[in-house]
């Protein structure tokens, strides 16, 4: 890496690492408190509120990453324009198409970063997560692979959950007034229909009386499940935690089940889309800093970023809402936000140039 190289790439990494600083501790502060609300409730403890507040910070820094690039650009070259220093590299013969080189560097080793945070670490730590909040909740237990939970006589347990929504290994258990067992489900897996209808697959059911036992075996069964919103919620990962390959097998495994995957294909397809975000974020800084250098403070710059990057995450969210409502392909509408901006980046430094 040249000189020059070194210099954009530490002048963006100290803005940047600043600004991912400043929100991720407002945002983590906010989370707290919402976490700290459930304190009391069952064995759920401060500690685990802020466990689930530190296990939550790599999905925060995901989603806080296209307005931290945006601002780290604008406020980083910023600084450079200030001093004159991009004014001295372009008199020394540095193109914008060069500068959007370096910066497409950086673009590049975040898209990287992106990769290991939502592909590896997110999945895990969500999973912690979601044990730490179980603790929240009387008669359930989840720890590892295995969750247990109760309503009544009837009892659950999940041995495994494959891509974090379908459950494996299932045992339902039914016991009468005295404490008997009365019936049995013995599940291979299960397809969650919605949080109270599940289909289970690969069925033995057994029914105990004074006669004896009565045995069936079916390849499915509708099954209503008893489980609450917030015990559904602590067994089945959500969407956003999910990484792009198990949202990919999720889909594959659902399709032709009957399951609505339509918020897993938006979300995978957001996921694809966030390393293109990426390079229309950090590209957008240079014509807004090369523009009128002259003109514009730290502070303004600042605002104008924020108020740049606040705008972006409306217009995705805007647009993904309306794909839902509308059903239109999920692939074109997640990909819109980040391509329209990445083009108006390039069209803007082609005028520069």
């Amino acid at each position: 890496m040249k000189l020059f190289d070194r210099y954009v790439v530490l002048a963006f990494a100290r803005a940047a690492t600043l600004m991912l600083c400043v929100l991720l501790a407002l945002f983590s502060f906010l989370a707290l408190t919402e976490e700290l609300e459930d304190v009391g409730t069952g064995a759920f403890t401060t500690t685990d509120a802020v466990s689930v507040v530190l296990l939550t910070t790599p999905s925060r820094i995901i989603q806080l990453l296209p307005v931290t690039v945006l601002l780290g650009g604008v406020l980083g070259l910023g600084a450079l324009a200030n001093h004159r220093e991009l004014l001295a590299m372009r008199a020394a013969g540095v193109s914008a198409w060069r500068l959007a080189g370096t910066l497409c560097g950086i673009a590049v080793t975040l898209a990287l970063l992106y990769v290991a945070l939502q592909g590896l670490l997110v999945p895990l730590v969500e999973r912690q997560a979601q044990e730490f909040r179980s603790k929240q909740l009387a008669q359930t237990a989840l720890g590892g692979t295995q969750f247990w939970s109760r309503h009544e006589r009837s009892f659950i347990r999940i041995g495994a959950v494959d891509y974090g929504r379908i459950p494996r290994d299932i045992e339902i258990y039914e016991l009468d007034a005295q404490g008997r067992l009365v019936h049995l489900l013995l599940a291979d897996k299960a397809d969650v229909i919605s949080a109270g209808e599940w289909l289970l697959h690969q069925v033995v059911e057994k029914r105990l009386d004074t006669d004896g036992v009565r045995q069936r075996t079916l390849t499915s069964l509708p099954w209503a499940s008893f489980l609450t919103p917030e015990q559904f919620g602590t067994l089945i990962a959500p969407a956003h935690a999910l990484s792009a390959l198990d949202l990919y097998k999720y889909i594959a495994e659902m399709r032709g089940s009957g399951v609505d995957t339509r918020d897993f294909q938006a979300m995978l397809w957001h996921q694809l889309s966030l390393p293109v975000a990426l390079f229309a974020m950090i590209l957008l800084a240079l014509p807004f800093v090369l523009g009128n250098p002259r003109t514009r403070g730290t502070g303004l710059r600042g605002a104008i970023g924020g108020a740049l990057g606040i705008g972006f995450y409306l217009f995705e969210q805007i647009t993904s809402h309306l794909a839902q409502i509308l059903e239109l392909p999920s692939a074109p509408t997640a990909l819109a936000p980040a391509v329209l901006v990445l083009l108006g980046a390039l069209f803007a430094i082609k005028r520069l140039q």
